[in-house]
């Protein structure tokens, strides 16, 4: 494999990044094409709004992966990115499966915000969250994961930041964190339906000290 480089986001890298979303995610799956896409782009756009930080892997010219943090000391807003995710929610709202859509994200935020209760509850303070974290399956196993996430926990450690947290569920691979060494703080599911599929996930919160994980792994 090319070396896999990593490099600051461009404009030009949303669409190619929209569609690793909606892939992993599998949404072309479950409702119809142009629907999947509009999914896609909300999570998308929700994400990187809120970003601080962002790194993409490139392999001779590829998107192989990327990750994205955010500084929860300093919060930003990326209203561009606000913008065109409330434009695709009013196109949604026009359909049956994207009303249905509609109501399996708003699921998703009430789980993360009773999550974060419950970390709270145990006593965390979070600084810094891992807010998306996705390799593209033809490049898994090459260590761009680890680079990645490796980038990540070298910014936390630059903005001093040494309580981290990110949420995950049961459609990810979320055994990466376990391997590297991240506690499952907390789990709550949740359920919905798509197209009159009924789904359940479990959803986790996932936390750890930066000063662990760069004794563990460094930066590559």
């Amino acid at each position: 494999m090319s070396q896999v480089v990593l490099r600051s986001m461009r404009a030009e890298d949303l669409p190619s990044i929209e569609h690793i979303v909606g892939r992993t995610w599998n949404y072309e799956d479950q409702v119809g094409v142009a629907t999947a896409v509009r999914f896609a782009r909300i999570d998308t756009c929700n994400c990187l709004s809120r970003r601080t930080f962002m790194r993409v892997a490139d392999i001779d010219g590829r998107i192989a992966g990327f990750i994205v943090a955010n500084d929860l000391r300093e919060p930003r807003r990326d209203y561009a990115l606000i913008a065109r995710q409330i434009m695709t929610i009013a196109r949604l709202a026009l359909s049956r499966e994207g009303r249905e859509g509609l109501r399996m994200f708003a699921g998703y935020e009430r789980a993360d915000a009773r999550l974060r209760q419950a970390a709270k509850a145990a006593g965390k303070r979070y600084e810094g969250e891992v807010v998306l974290f996705i390799v593209s399956p033809e490049f898994k196993g090459h260590g761009v994961g680890r680079r990645l996430f490796g980038a990540a926990m070298d910014y936390f450690r630059q903005r001093g930041i040494e309580d981290f947290f990110l949420f995950t569920d049961t459609s990810c691979d979320f055994g990466f964190y376990e391997h590297r060494g991240l506690i499952r703080r907390c789990a709550r599911n949740v359920s919905f339906s798509l197209n009159g599929h009924d789904q359940t996930l479990d959803m986790y919160i996932y936390d750890d000290a930066t000063s662990h994980q760069l004794e563990r792994y460094g930066v590559e």
